[in-house]
């Protein structure tokens, strides 16, 4: 074989290496694992997956469920990308959710009488700011003292999930169901299609995704923290003020996500009930990493990630497998995408 011809083979062979070793070819790799373990036990994982799409997009009602999902893990998805471009790990998006939803709750109430012009936007300014303050606290442990990220947003999470317990059945209580006292109705976000439960909370995840993409690559900010992610030293050295852009970017981390906090008080529950995130925070994180940290591509993965959630009760309600099965899939990719990025590194 010829030079040339060397050449023109390893050129084609590495963009076919590229995609069977991305984020797509993991994602089929776990379909196809998760699959044939399904087949000893005498299931057909062709009608599993079958009864996972006819329940997440076989009507009209089901898209729009699939799409609420979507929303809130998008906008915990953006949260993390922002603290993994500069370099950290935001494992309290969950957390930042709760206190961004007890924000905007409060606001809902309308003690003012104001209209829904004006309450609907000091909500979400609401909770974008009690998601940011719940993000700086990491933010200035990590940059003034050192300590670890990932360990003090995991304990924050419990710490407003016990705020939010406290306030669900001491002051806020609305009586015997474990749940807050309702928003005013001028607090209710706009319901995007009759007869379902969708909302605007939507537009507004794929807004920061969208500002969020720019934001990172074409602003100086942007080009700050993704070389304070990249390399701190050199950062530093280039003049870049590494702890101010490293506790920035977690208060806007933590902003992103307490707006989805906004959509579960405004959007679906008008209150704040008990176990108010079924775990948005961490599936954004899988969100992100499928997305390769790129906020445009978060929300094709926020879809794909929604079809799986939502799909997964009616895949246990037709062909009786638990939805448990989901949360393998789930934990197959992620860890797919962690290995793949510490073979990069090495």
């Amino acid at each position: 074989m010829t030079a040339d011809a060397l050449k023109a083979d390893a050129a084609v062979s590495v963009p076919i290496r590229d995609v069977l070793t991305g984020p797509l070819g993991i994602v089929v790799a776990s379909f196809v694992v998760v699959g044939l373990a399904l087949v000893p036990f005498g299931i057909n994982p062709l009608e599993v997956y079958a009864a996972m799409l006819q329940g997440a997009l076989g009507s009209p009602n089901a898209i729009a469920e699939t799409l609420i999902y979507a929303a809130p893990i998008l906008l915990t998805a953006t949260a993390a990308i922002v603290c993994f471009r500069a370099g950290m790990w935001n494992v309290g998006a969950d957390g930042q959710l709760y206190m961004g939803a007890i924000a905007a709750l409060l606001v809902g109430y309308n003690a003012f009488g104001l209209s829904s012009v004006v309450l609907i936007p000091m909500m979400a300014v609401a909770a974008f700011a009690g998601g940011g303050a719940w993000g700086a606290i990491p933010g200035f442990l990590r940059t003034r003292y050192g300590a670890n990220e990932v360990i003090v947003t995991i304990m924050m999470n419990f710490l407003a999930t016990i705020c939010a317990t406290y306030l669900i059945s001491g002051p806020l209580a609305s009586g015997t169901t474990p749940i807050t006292k309702p928003i005013a109705a001028e607090g209710f976000l706009p319901v995007l299609i009759d007869g379902t439960r969708l909302h605007a909370n939507l537009l507004t995840a794929l807004l920061v995704a969208v500002l969020t993409y720019l934001l990172l690559n074409h602003t100086v900010f942007g080009y700050e923290i993704r070389a304070v992610g990249q390399n701190p030293r050199a950062a530093r050295v280039a003049g870049i003020p590494v702890k101010r852009i490293a506790f920035l970017s977690f208060v806007l981390s933590g902003g992103i996500a307490g707006l989805a906090g906004l959509g579960e008080v405004g959007g679906i529950h008008h209150a704040i009930p008990d176990q108010l995130s079924p775990g948005f925070g961490f599936t954004g994180i899988a969100v992100a990493l499928l997305a390769n940290l790129n906020p445009l591509w978060a929300i094709a993965s926020a879809l794909f990630l929604a079809v799986l959630n939502v799909g997964a009760n009616s895949m246990q309600r037709v062909v009786g497998v638990p939805v448990a099965l989901v949360w393998v899939i789930q934990g197959f990719i992620l860890l797919s995408l962690l290995a793949r990025g510490a073979l990069k590194r090495r």
